[in-house]
């Protein structure tokens, strides 16, 4: 059918029709007749639409201009804002430039240099590739270009208004292109309107610039806004450095470096240490192939790798590099190119994810302390500097009375004490040296076996390979055999080390030991349980019974055997007998309860960590808690033979250390 009878078609429909009523009112976009009619829109409405997809604010025309400037060849890119971009945007580059005869087809609607079949949409290797760029930001601001192509002795000027082309002429200018946008929005009232503040504006342009600048550390950036410069970053071949000046100098040392390529997938960058997590994902940047992309699936992976480092409500630092080939995922899906389908997503969520935790396991995680005794944040509020030096100079030449042996018991599910409490300095032990690990239990509470040294027989009848004997460890090798340590306020321990000394919070150590015995035996088969003289009875909720319902199999798997009893009861029968020392019935209704809070249909693996976390969290030494020298030594011992000792299984550091150079300059030595 012609065009012709398709509009006498669609006319005689339209005489059919019944005529709109009057009182339809202004809110009525057309008459009737008007709605039937095709029509081809004109080019520069054409491009105002596309202008809408494209430019969404001043950072939108920034990225475009970078990611032009980027596959121009560019090797320095220079970026000068106005307004938060309404007044003025510039991009400079030192790239390849553009003939002068081509200069303005630039600006031509779907104009590219960077495709040429239908083929290269599946295969693309470059930042920018649909040729609406120039068009859509000529189509609603004044708009430049300045380019000298390198083979050119001269350089084109090329004014573009709307979409009335002007004549370009002949001008000086470096080897490279400028492109500069004034007036932003001036042609689109109402979009300009809903712009927020300069500041805000300038905001998203920094950030734009910041993913810009990370995957291109062979590129010099620099931004200035109002005549002041903001972010200027030079070339480096020092990947690190390059995101380390980028988010903050001082995250350089903080950094670790990434690599592993598998299931088709690279995946390069660097990982932060967990004491930089933050409440936000304000530091996490995933890029592919060079292009920043949002992916929550590889996103996920990078959490899931720092399972046990970080608070759960926190989020890790790092810098994720993926190199693909084009054909494995599709970046049509989005008109700014943030968001990317993968053809086979496990391959590059399971490469993330090994990548970022085989690198964390290997390295050293212990946060060093950070004492400034000239900043007054740094010190409690009472205490001056010198009050601080002599604290720390009091410590280490005092010698108090002994530290009291006492057992570990239970009592009606809880754990009871022999002696008494209160704070205090133990004197310092070394091997061979101290008191007796003498001692009973309460009266009234049921003695058993030391769970240190339960641990550690537990440990070593592990198969060797399950254990990694390298550690992540503040303490060194097996010199700190040999070195003393000391119990602080029945909380902390302090060790000496080679190069200074660790403070160790007890019961986070302690958790971290718990869970990752736990973890291994359970991952091996079902723990080994003890059956309780008397059944447990319980009594659920109806949220509980749901959560029951579904965890019931993994608990069996734990050595947790379960009865109904009636509708709203239930009989524990069996418990794990590393987790002797803790109440069934408190362990299995606190463990309900937070699994209700949790999301909902967590993958087996995610149960597993939820409950061995609450399991290891209640079995460990509270703070408070009294050890005696085998007690502290078998939890340094035990420190060197686990995976990530540095946090507990809840993100919380373990160990903190203090080098002997801090504690000379802390004393002015240095």
């Amino acid at each position: 059918m012609g065009a012709g009878m398709v509009e006498d078609t669609i006319n005689e429909k339209s005489q059919d029709r019944p005529a709109r009523p009057a009182e339809a009112g202004p809110d009525s976009c057309a008459p009737a007749d008007d709605m039937a009619t095709i029509r081809v829109l004109p080019m520069a409405l054409v491009n105002k639409i596309a202008a809408g997809e494209v430019i969404e604010r001043p950072a939108s025309v920034v990225k475009e201009l970078l990611e032009n400037a980027i596959d121009a060849g560019a090797t320095q890119i220079t970026c000068a804002i106005e307004g938060g971009g309404r007044g003025l945007i510039r991009v400079t580059d030192n790239g390849g430039g553009i003939p002068p005869e081509q200069v303005p087809l630039a600006f031509a609607q779907h104009a590219t240099s960077k495709i040429q079949t239908v083929d290269d949409l599946f295969a693309i290797g470059t930042m920018g590739f649909r040729g609406e760029a120039l068009a859509s930001i000529a189509a609603v601001s004044h708009t430049t270009m300045i380019s000298r192509h390198r083979d050119r002795p001269d350089a084109f000027r090329f004014a573009a208004a709307d979409a009335a082309n002007s004549a370009g002429q002949p001008c000086a200018a470096p080897v490279g292109t400028t492109v500069e946008v004034r007036d932003l929005f001036y042609s689109v009232p109402a979009r300009r309107k809903f712009l927020r503040s300069d500041a805000t504006e300038f905001g998203h342009i920094h950030e734009i610039a910041l993913r810009i600048a990370l995957p291109h550390p062979n590129v010099a950036i620099g931004l200035s806004h109002n005549g002041r410069n903001v972010l200027s970053l030079a070339a480096t071949p020092d990947h690190r450095w390059r995101v380390a000046e980028a988010l903050g100098k001082e995250l350089y040392s903080a950094l670790i470096p990434i690599n592993l390529t598998a299931n088709g997938v690279t995946v390069s960058g660097f990982a932060g240490l967990p004491e930089l997590a933050r409440p936000t994902a304000r530091l996490q940047y995933l890029f592919l192939n060079q292009r920043f992309v949002r992916d929550r699936s590889i996103l996920h992976a990078v959490k899931e790798a720092y399972r046990g480092l970080i608070e759960p409500a926190s989020q890790p630092a790092a810098v994720i590099f993926l190199f693909m080939d084009p054909m494995a995922f599709d970046v049509n899906v989005h008109p700014q190119k943030t968001e990317v389908r993968f053809r086979e997503s496990n391959g590059p969520f399971r490469t993330v994810l090994a990548a970022v935790r085989e690198q964390l396991l290997q390295a050293d995680l212990t946060p060093a302390v950070k004492v400034n005794p000239d900043d007054p944040g740094a010190l409690p509020p009472e205490a001056g500097v010198q009050e601080h030096r002599q604290r720390v100079a009091d410590f280490f030449q005092q010698g108090p009375p002994p530290q009291p042996r006492l057992a570990f018991g239970v009592e009606n599910g809880r754990r009871g004490s022999a002696g008494g409490g209160g704070s205090y300095v133990g004197r310092p032990y070394t091997q061979g040296a101290g008191p007796s690990a003498g001692g009973g239990a309460s009266h009234g509470s049921v003695p058993f076996a030391d769970p240190l040294e339960t641990l550690r027989a537990a440990a070593a009848a592990l198969p060797k390979d399950s254990l990694d004997p390298a550690g992540v460890s503040g303490v060194s090798g097996g010199a700190a055999l040999a070195r003393p340590f000391v119990q602080v306020h029945h909380s902390y321990v302090v060790a000496e080390t080679a190069d200074g000394l660790v403070i160790i919070d007890q019961h986070a150590l302690h958790e971290r030991i718990i869970y990752e015995d736990l973890y291994a035996r359970a991952t091996r088969g079902t723990l080994e349980a003890q059956r309780l003289l008397m059944p447990e009875i319980i009594n659920l909720t109806p949220p509980q019974q749901a959560v029951l319902d579904a965890v019931r199999p993994l608990l069996a798997e734990l050595g947790i055997e379960i009865t109904p009893m009636d509708s709203n009861s239930i009989a524990i029968h069996s418990f794990p007998s590393l987790l002797a020392k803790v109440s069934p019935a408190e362990f299995l209704r606190d463990l309900f309860d937070r699994l209700h809070e949790v999301k909902e249909n967590l993958a087996r693996e995610e149960l597993l960590h939820e409950v061995l976390d609450m399991a290891s969290c209640k079995a460990a030494v509270k703070a408070g808690y009294p050890l005696g020298r085998d007690e502290i030594q078998s939890l340094l011992d035990r420190k060197q033979e686990i995976d990530r000792s540095s946090n507990c299984p809840h993100g919380r550091p373990t160990t903190l250390r203090l080098t002997l150079h801090d504690l000379e300059k802390q004393f002015k030595r240095k």
